[in-house]
């Protein structure tokens, strides 16, 4: 279950130390996103951008990551797409 359905994001240096709920923070000079997992579980979820990773597009409004988003470490084992600033609940 999905409890945010849209994220905003913020473009800054460094990952704050507490993430604020349906925001997605991006580092560019780390090649990193941080955000609040997307179940409402509170957990942080990182991830790293590069080839093998994860991908992040940005047409100057709106965000999107590639691949989805699965938190299977975390107990809520929430999985999820980020396209186009939408959290899209994926199967598991």
């Amino acid at each position: 279950m999905i409890r945010y359905q849209r994220l905003e994001h913020r473009f800054l240096r460094n990952v704050p130390d507490t993430l604020k709920n349906g925001m997605l923070y991006i580092s560019m000079d780390y090649a990193t996103s941080a955000h609040r997992c997307c179940s409402g579980c509170g957990e942080k979820v990182v991830t790293r951008f590069s080839p093998t990773d994860w991908k992040m597009t940005f047409d100057g409004e709106i965000i999107s990551l590639h691949p989805s988003v699965g938190n299977w470490q975390l107990p809520c084992r929430s999985h999820y797409v980020i396209r186009a600033g939408r959290v899209i609940d994926a199967a598991p």
